[in-house]
């Protein structure tokens, strides 16, 4: 057998073997996915009935009220909470956020980055920024637990006045298809980047005990807390749609290379059996 066909051979199976890897790595993260959308969906509502309480609070409290959580803080820093994957192979998903998230960072000042994810970590000290914190393992089935501590380790530089705001960077979960990246400013809670909403309830059926100020010192870290859980479920969906997207788009062009060495490799096949017909049949009528 000639080496070229030899060669186009050992190509269509190492191709081939790719595609099983692919498709396997697709079915993974089709059923990773489905998992998370749905915890991510089941925690929307309760994040806008949570909104929904606390602008109450403050509609009934009035202007008198001044919450420390409420107001930028004294600090001269900035606190971004940069949400991304611990593994590769997801397509553009960690390249968008990150570069979101670079092209916002540039009206800040000097800002101080918590990386939840890998990807982030390397990607932020790379750049040279200066990451105080890294977590990660959570982006596969995120837990409320793992996110306190990165959310206390905010709600405490916030209150003790070392950082001015708090943002999170995440990427928001549309369809299987779309996500896009956001920016969701929490502490000042309420200063910014959160979505409005249609107040379903009247204020006037609240009734605030023992006062608005001992209750909103209880609502807003939990609140906060709250808000770095559903960035945390909306980056992982993301993530596995990301990933499940890139695997269907390796296998299809898995598939169609396999086709067009398939096709190759049958020219080259009959080329060599045109060219032996074509020496038997000189070698025949050199002998008659």
């Amino acid at each position: 057998m000639p080496a070229s066909r030899k060669l186009i051979q050992s190509r269509i199976k190492s191709v081939k073997n790719t595609r099983k890897i692919t498709k396997a790595m697709e079915m993974v993260a089709a059923s990773k996915m489905r998992k998370a959308v749905a915890a991510t969906l089941r925690g929307r509502p309760y994040v806008v009935l949570a909104r929904e309480t606390m602008e109450a609070v403050m509609e009934r409290s009035g202007s008198a009220l001044v919450h420390p959580m409420l107001v930028a803080g004294s600090g001269d820093r900035e606190l971004v909470i940069l949400f991304t994957s611990d593994r590769g192979l997801a397509g553009g998903f960690n390249v968008n956020i990150g570069k979101f998230a670079r092209e916002q960072m540039k009206s800040f000042g000097d800002t101080d980055v918590v990386a939840v994810g890998k990807k982030g970590s390397d990607a932020m000290q790379r750049l040279g920024y200066n990451v105080v914190a890294s977590f990660t393992g959570l982006g596969n089935a995120p837990k409320y637990s793992e996110v306190i501590p990165i959310a206390r380790l905010a709600i405490d530089g916030f209150t003790q006045g070392k950082y001015k705001r708090v943002r999170l960077f995440y990427t928001h979960y549309i369809s299987g298809i779309t996500q896009t990246p956001k920016m969701l400013t929490v502490l000042p809670y309420g200063e910014g980047g959160s979505e409005p909403t249609a107040r379903s309830t009247p204020s006037s059926e609240y009734t605030i005990e023992p006062n608005a100020k001992e209750l909103l010192s209880r609502m807003i870290p939990n609140l906060v807390m709250t808000a770095f859980y559903q960035a945390l479920l909306e980056s992982s969906a993301s993530e596995h749609a990301a990933r499940m997207l890139a695997m269907k788009n390796a296998s299809d062009s898995a598939r169609d290379m396999m086709e067009s060495l398939t096709f190759t490799y049958n020219q080259v096949r009959q080329a060599g059996i045109t060219q032996e017909i074509a020496e038997i049949s000189s070698g025949a009528a050199a002998l008659a």
